[in-house]
């Protein structure tokens, strides 16, 4: 199902975009209280694809420890970012949560209309997200205006429209240090669960750097939470 245009965001990029080739944000991972597994989201380089120039990212999580045996974790997605709009251009997602695994490649052209997923094409009508681009596009946003605006995320062959909804004047410490935050949380507008049950909200930092510091999601098996820990510029 498709939303009319009206329905959808379309926001500029909000200042100067907040970080820069190079960053790289190391994440501790717990399921509950359970030390489970290590993250990361790096700023890797600036390439030429398909004549625009992006950014590309990555986000990887791997588990350890005793959850390395009872429910493995090894996930990683590369992102390729319009480095104008953070709108992603290419992903390629190698995903491994307990039994769950998929690989997969998609290629969207915002302008035509059209992306293309392990080969298959898909009509699009409105920019287009990867829930892991999520994490620098909201940074590139002022989020306090966001609240109840709709956006749609890409995975694999699905699109999914997402209701955006912004909490602020939050204050929180990870192991990185403590900061006012707001959290963003994007969920479905048909209130069904995602694929595999997965959801996701975010924190971000209120500052000039609007470091996601710490990352919820929802997996099969249980809530894991990133908290950041690391921060290298």
């Amino acid at each position: 199902m498709k939303f009319p245009m009206s329905l959808i965001l379309i926001l500029p990029l909000y200042g100067e975009i907040p970080f820069k080739i190079g960053e790289k944000l190391n994440y501790n991972a717990s399921f509950g209280s359970i030390d489970a597994a290590r993250g990361s989201l790096k700023v890797l380089n600036k390439e030429l694809i398909n004549n625009i120039m992006t950014y590309h990212v990555r986000f990887s999580a791997r588990s350890k420890g005793v959850i390395n045996y009872l429910f493995p974790i090894d996930d990683q997605i590369d992102i390729w970012l319009n480095e104008h709009s953070l709108l992603p251009i290419k992903i390629l997602a190698n995903i491994r949560e307990g039994k769950f695994k998929k690989q997969s490649e998609t290629y969207i052209n915002h302008e035509s209309g059209y992306a293309v997923t392990n080969g298959d094409t898909i009509e699009i009508l409105n920019d287009i997200h990867s829930p892991y681009s999520l994490f620098y596009f909201f940074r590139g946003q002022e989020v306090s205006k966001m609240e109840g605006q709709t956006i749609e995320t890409i995975q694999g062959k699905k699109i999914t429209p997402l209701e955006i909804k912004i909490e602020e004047n939050i204050n929180e410490t990870v192991p990185a240090g403590t900061y006012d935050c707001y959290k963003v949380s994007p969920s479905r507008k048909d209130k069904k669960q995602f694929k595999n049950k997965a959801t996701m909200s975010i924190l971000f930092s209120d500052d000039d750097n609007r470091y996601p510091i710490k990352i919820w999601m929802s997996l099969k098996y249980g809530n894991l939470i990133l908290s950041l820990n690391e921060i290298i510029n």
